[in-house]
């Protein structure tokens, strides 16, 4: 009798471990998942901020930024030498961008856009580092990106030139 009970005990502490296996794979799954497809959606959002700039297209910039309350770090100079940083923001920066002269074809075939780092935080804000080249200029740009009526947007960026 003894042999009997040991074994259904085992039988149901397996189940049990099976069913504990099962959920933590499961959950696991649908993490991956929505952290894959916010991913995706910050990704999109990083490539229309860069073809937005290169391309002076405000549509675009319009999709990856912030325009209601959005800020940017903009160094304060003096003497050639940042003193400083002051806030603009993005609803001011998005015309001047979109309005700029147009980028020369040479010029373009010269830009490239490269996404460093991506780090997401409960699906509800994230940080990127990206790197964009502009004609002779790279730009090393931290963003951060908050999900608004589930779309990922900008909402502050700071940044430093390197030549």
């Amino acid at each position: 009798m003894k042999v009997i009970i040991l074994n259904f005990k085992k039988q149901s502490i397996m189940k049990k471990t099976v069913a504990f296996i099962l959920f933590i794979c499961l959950s696991t799954n649908i993490y991956s998942q929505q952290k894959e497809a916010s991913i995706i959606k910050i990704k999109n959002t990083l490539q229309n901020y860069f073809n937005g700039y290169i391309e002076r297209d405000i549509n675009k910039l319009n999709k990856a930024f912030d325009i209601k309350n959005g800020t940017m770090k903009v160094p304060i100079l003096k003497n050639n030498k940042t003193i400083g940083y002051q806030n603009k923001y993005f609803k001011d920066l998005m015309p001047i961008w979109g309005n700029r002269k147009k980028l020369s074809q040479k010029v373009l075939k010269n830009c490239s856009f490269k996404i460093l780092n991506i780090d997401i935080v409960d699906e509800k804000i994230a940080s990127a580092k990206i790197s964009m080249k502009v004609d002779t200029v790279t730009y090393i740009d931290i963003v951060s990106l908050q999900k608004i009526k589930d779309n990922w947007k900008i909402t502050n960026k700071i940044y430093v030139t390197r030549k």
